[in-house]
């Protein structure tokens, strides 16, 4: 019997993790490369592969999304219960925004466009300050580079995610699940801080899903199973529903697989996405100033040298910004999480004789 694919170490979520960030990646990349002609498509095929591969960036984010809430419910669950909402928050912070400063930093530094091939335009103040704290979206402010646009959307979803794991605690079942869903479903399309919370919760599904008795399919199912879900997006995109509707759906679909698929065995595969995984958010975060220092800082130079450029640094600023900046951060976030939370359990004890621990 092999393992369940949910948990902590779990190979599958590895696995969904590292696609999901090669296909922003590689769909990013090869835009580019269609756009500037450094490939070369007809006028007619560029408008195909355009569809395609901005398919290929998108569902990439939306296994992100499903994988993110997931991941953080488990967390939860390994959270004490008194001050957990605290000690979330403050890790949150702590894994998110200190990567994403030093980017806008350096963004601003090298004078990055905010696409590769554009040209860079000065921002101004509000757009600098609204980016730093994550909150463009809420403003209707553009995003200074495009993989930001996903991060306001993530971190407003932290906000709520504490008090869907607390409801789930107090009314532990899929139906509640399912019915939060819908209910986001039904106001998503009026409330634009609400867009993506109904594809968040496909994680939330996988989580609730975990729990009850499921049945497990073959390990080797979980690599078509991705494959064909993200066909399925494209063809309810294509047919019924040519909008936000069907990122919701495949969303929910995969949040339904995930804990009835095994876990994949230990092999090169596995190994490899572990990797890709420790890495993955300097990756998202930094490949377009990465892919526009290579290709358009350096157009005067060999095209060896480009693509040896993009290699080095797409391998190079990930590794340094996990090991000098997101590691060591997290570390501090924990820290001074655990210290607050401790000081916050001890507050309410002191209101309350009935929380003093027992002699």
């Amino acid at each position: 019997m092999g393992r369940s694919p949910v948990g902590v170490d779990s190979r599958n979520l590895d696995f969904l993790r590292a696609i999901a960030v090669l296909c922003v990646f590689l769909a990013h990349l090869s835009l580019f490369l269609i756009k500037l002609d450094y490939v070369a498509v007809s006028a007619a095929n560029k408008v195909i592969w355009k569809i395609i591969l901005d398919y290929v960036g998108h569902t990439g984010v939306l296994f992100f999304f499903v994988h993110t809430a997931l991941v953080l419910m488990l967390s939860l669950d390994r959270s004490d219960r008194m001050g957990m909402v605290i000690h979330f928050y403050i890790r949150r912070i702590f894994r998110i925004y200190p990567l994403c400063i030093v980017c806008i930093c350096a963004v601003l530094l090298l004078e990055v466009p905010q696409v590769p091939e554009a040209t860079f335009v000065p921002w101004d103040k509000g757009e600098i300050i609204a980016n730093l704290f994550l909150v463009q979206n809420i403003f209707s402010l553009p995003d200074m580079i495009m993989p930001l646009w996903t991060l306001p959307r993530e971190f407003q979803m932290y906000l709520v995610l504490p008090f869907i794991y607390l409801l789930l605690k107090r009314f532990s079942s899929t139906l509640t699940v399912l019915l939060l869903w819908f209910g986001f479903l039904a106001v998503a399309p009026h409330a634009q801080l609400l867009a993506s919370f109904p594809c968040f919760m496909g994680g939330v599904v996988a989580y609730q899903l975990a729990k009850e008795k499921v049945f497990r399919l073959p390990a080797a199912v979980w690599p078509f199973a991705i494959l064909g879900l993200s066909l399925f997006g494209v063809l309810l995109n294509m047919t019924v529903m040519p909008d936000f509707r069907a990122d919701f759906i495949v969303c929910m679909l995969l949040g339904l697989v995930i804990p009835n698929v095994l876990d994949l065995k230990a092999s090169w595969i596995t190994r490899a996405s572990k990797t890709v995984a420790e890495y993955s958010y300097g990756i998202y975060l930094c490949h377009e100033p990465v892919i526009w220092l290579a290709f358009v800082k350096l157009k005067a130079y060999p095209v060896p040298l480009r693509w040896a450029t993009l290699v080095v640094l797409m391998v190079g600023v990930p590794w340094l910004a996990q090991r000098w900046i997101e590691a060591p951060l997290i570390a501090v976030g924990r820290r001074i999480a655990v210290r607050w939370t401790a000081a916050y359990v001890q507050f309410r004890a002191s209101r309350n004789p009935l929380l003093q621990p027992l002699a």
